[in-house]
């Protein structure tokens, strides 16, 4: 009698079939998914820059042809032109610097705060429900309704604009950093205390790592909102700075002039967006699987 053929065996057999006839592809044919995969990448982000040329062209072509008041929305060709004059002027330097400075010093501090502030309050549950409605309650509260006592406390200085931009910025990282350190995922957290691990182990190697993507997302959103409160506050209480320099262009009715330090604050918002995906898409693998 013919021996019962093992099922496990002869699939072990396949696969090592399957695999000397993939090696023995040329190299063209094995690099096709590769490239097909870095295509498919470059054309996510030229469509990206093609949705935004087609605004820019959209509305050019309206300012043009009467669709949209060329008195409040210029062409976008006559903004560009100011912003080179200004450039080349080197009238609009110093005001970026002192924006972007600001913008920079406030956001670092609110991140390193949000973050350290949000560890504890995901870890310990009774923190976070002793604390959670006063973080609500400060999170929805406007603050632009703070910035004339912040102006009288700090003056017109870069200091009131780094405490507006620290913030706007501070309480979606922190809450972001709460929710990814509550979050952790219990099968982990059993699993290491299976093998032995001690809650600081599991702390730093499991709770920390898969609370980045969480943290990452509450930096975007704290990104927008910086950039947003920082021009409000350089607009209604400042001598220097692209929100100053807006609001100043928009009181001489000077329209092209107003626009360009808008477009400046909204290409810095979404170059720093851009870098922040690139960052989160590095870590997918720590994220929930769906």
């Amino acid at each position: 009698m013919q021996p019962l053929s093992d099922p496990k065996g002869s699939a072990s057999k396949q696969e090592s079939t399957l695999l000397s006839l993939e090696a023995e592809l040329p190299d063209d044919v094995q690099l096709r998914p590769r490239r097909l995969q870095w295509l498919l990448d470059v054309a996510g982000r030229g469509s990206g820059i093609l949705g935004v040329i087609s605004f820019f062209l959209a509305w050019e072509i309206a300012s043009r042809t009467g669709i949209l008041n060329p008195f409040y929305f210029p062409p976008i060709s006559q903004i560009v032109a100011k912003g080179f004059e200004l450039f080349a002027r080197g009238t609009i330097w110093e005001h970026m610097v002192f924006s972007l400075t600001n913008f920079a010093v406030g956001f670092a501090v609110a991140t390193l705060a949000g973050v350290l502030a949000g560890i504890p309050l995901g870890w310990y549950k009774w923190i976070s429900k002793t604390l959670d409605p006063l973080l609500s309650g400060i999170y929805a509260t406007p603050l632009i309704a703070l910035l004339p006592l912040i102006i009288m406390l700090f003056g017109l200085g870069a200091l009131s604009k780094i405490i507006m931009t620290f913030l706007a910025a501070v309480f979606p990282i922190l809450i972001n950093t709460m929710i990814g350190i509550a979050n952790t995922d219990t099968n982990l957290i059993k699993m290491s205390r299976s093998f032995g691990a001690r809650d600081s182990t599991i702390f730093f190697k499991v709770s920390v790592p898969g609370s980045l993507p969480y943290i990452v997302a509450g930096m975007r959103v704290a990104l927008g909102r910086a950039l947003v409160y920082i021009v409000v506050a350089e607009q209604y209480g400042a001598a220097m700075g692209l929100g100053y320099m807006s609001s100043v262009a928009a009181q001489r009715f000077q329209i092209a002039t107003m626009f360009v330090p808008i477009v400046i604050i909204a290409c810095l918002g979404a170059g720093l967006t851009e870098l922040l995906k690139a960052f989160e898409r590095r870590l997918d693998r720590w994220k929930p699987s769906k």
